[in-house]
């Protein structure tokens, strides 16, 4: 009776598993390759060769400039004057720009191939990660609904810290994950220089930090967590102690939890209660706005319908399930790190507020929810309810790759015009204009000329000119200070502060300014500055 049991067992468990389970590591390699390749195809299918218009891609290539000048201290030289430290991004990623730089100079599509890599490197890693924390079977879906995840590959285009961020991040869990149980080997060493390497990328990398030390305490590894924690402190408080020195705070981060709106400074900065309404405000716009971004990529038109964000908002729901059931097992650092950041997220500037803070998430997001589905269906008795979590990730690979597929045609036909010349490609038209009008004053003014404009970074990286940003307030006279003290103004038509507020001080002083160029429409100015 005993062995017929066991015998109906492995039968109820063998259809499900047979095949995945059963994996050689020679097949597992080829399992994953396909999903690499897959990975790769659409970074490259979807590839976009024109700068990101958000100013960091700018900042992040001017600062690997300036390490490979190797004279500049990690620094930036946009307004007249000596160059100025740099303390807002950590030098990781410049650091990791830096020998492109020198090789390729301003080929923004050649240093744009360190994102792809390290994306299609992200499917790999995770791939391994995930059949440690998934088991048998689940983890093959679970790697594949990562691989073609629309906001994954958003991000292998830019030059942006996301795609080494993803990358260190998920390299440094699977190494602690690795580690546990074990003593204080290889893997931890390894793990404790990963999660250092992940905060020298992006600031936010504090959060892995404290993610591991925390995982750590709960655990009573006594030892493992005070050698992380000493180890961690001596690494990271040189850079803070740095940036306090030379220009008087440890990150200007702060400054923006705490603003109202870093558009608005006027507005003042917010009490205890309006950071509360701030976090469920942000909690709300994540999961009903930027999520559906997550599932379909970030300038999908299909985010804004219904269907999506109801998806979305319940596969919040089953992430939460899944991490409360996870975390019920065992506190590992990902959980850790997964909940501080989304505390930080939550209580970051609503009105910053983007999918791309997203997407380091996104691979334990997918665990997550996958655990939630399972726990919902063992709850309902759904039958084979072992199979209802792969059932989901096919859905979100289904949804994610038909959103990207009637993308592809249209891109192709974007690189194809960028080849042909174009280098304007794939700009809206206020966008073509303010680099037209950029690549006039690069063409006809004087080298050391200083231009006003609302772009500072992205204007210096293209047209190769010292720059100032007006200042974001009403009040006439401090704009017109800054105005005043360049050679040449930028009326753009990009963002809304430029008729909020610059234009108004224009208008305050006619005869001290003459139009020098100005492109067809939509309208950018170039004017001259008497002084």
């Amino acid at each position: 009776m005993k062995k017929k049991a066991r015998k109906q067992k492995a039968m109820t468990v063998l259809p499900e598993t047979m095949f995945l389970a059963g994996l050689t590591e020679q097949r597992t390699r080829l399992v994953v390759g396909m999903f690499v390749a897959v990975n790769l195809f659409l970074c490259i299918a979807l590839f976009e060769p024109k700068l990101h218009t958000g100013g960091d891609s700018s900042s992040y290539v001017l600062l690997a400039e300036s390490v490979a000048r190797l004279g500049d201290g990690y620094a930036q030289s946009l307004e007249p004057g000596p160059p100025q430290a740099h303390v807002q991004y950590p030098p990781g990623y410049p650091l990791l720009l830096a020998p492109l730089t020198m090789i390729a100079g301003r080929n923004f599509v050649a240093l744009k191939m360190l994102s792809v890599l390290l994306t299609v490197a992200s499917v790999l890693v995770f791939a391994l990660y995930a059949r440690k924390r998934a088991g048998p079977g689940l983890w093959i879906f679970l790697a594949a609904a990562f691989a073609v995840n629309p906001l994954v590959v958003d991000y292998s285009r830019w030059i942006l810290s996301e795609a080494p961020f993803l990358f260190f991040t998920i390299l440094a869990l699977y190494l602690i994950h690795d580690d546990e149980g074990k003593e204080m080997g290889r893997s931890f060493w390894l793990g404790l220089l990963g999660v250092l390497w992940c905060y020298y990328v992006r600031s936010v990398g504090i959060m892995l930090v404290g993610g591991a030390s925390i995982a750590y305490l709960v655990r009573r590894e006594w030892r493992k967590f005070f050698v992380h924690a000493a180890v961690s402190t001596a690494v990271i408080l040189p850079w803070m102690i740095r940036n306090q020195l030379r220009q008087g705070t440890v990150t200007p981060y702060l400054d923006q939890f705490l603003l109202r709106s870093v558009y608005e400074p006027e507005a003042g900065y917010l009490n205890l209660s309006g950071m509360v309404t701030r976090f469920f405000t942000n909690v709300q716009i994540y999961s009903a706005r930027e999520f559906p971004r997550a599932l379909v990529g970030s300038d999908s038109a299909w985010a804004g319908g219904g269907f999506l964000k109801i998806l979305a908002v319940v596969l919040c729901g089953f992430l939460v399930v899944g991490l409360v059931q996870i975390m019920r097992k065992r506190m590992e650092a990902a959980e850790a790190y997964f909940l501080l950041s989304c505390l930080a997220i939550f209580l970051f500037e609503e009105v910053v507020s983007d999918v791309r803070y997203l997407l380091p998430l996104i691979p334990l997001a997918l665990i997550y929810i996958a655990e939630g589905i399972s726990v919902a269906a063992r709850f309902v008795r759904v039958k084979s309810a072992s199979r209802v979590p792969a059932v989901a990730m096919v859905l979100l690979m289904v949804i994610g790759l038909s959103a990207q597929a009637g993308r592809i045609p249209q891109n192709i036909d974007l690189l194809g015009r960028y080849a042909a010349g174009d280098h304007y490609a794939g700009y809206s038209p206020n966008w073509r204009t303010f680099f037209e009008a950029a690549d006039w004053v690069k063409a006809n003014t004087p080298q050391d000329a200083v231009v006003t404009v609302r772009k500072p970074r992205l204007f210096n990286l293209w047209a190769d000119r010292r720059v100032k940003l007006y200042p974001f307030t009403s009040k006439t006279d401090s704009v017109l200070e800054t105005v005043f003290s360049t050679d040449y103004v930028v009326v753009d038509q990009v963002t809304g502060t430029t008729f909020r507020y610059l234009v108004p001080a224009l208008e305050t002083a006619p005869g001290r300014f003459a139009e020098v160029f100005r492109t067809e429409e939509p309208v950018t100015w170039v004017l001259s500055v008497s002084r």
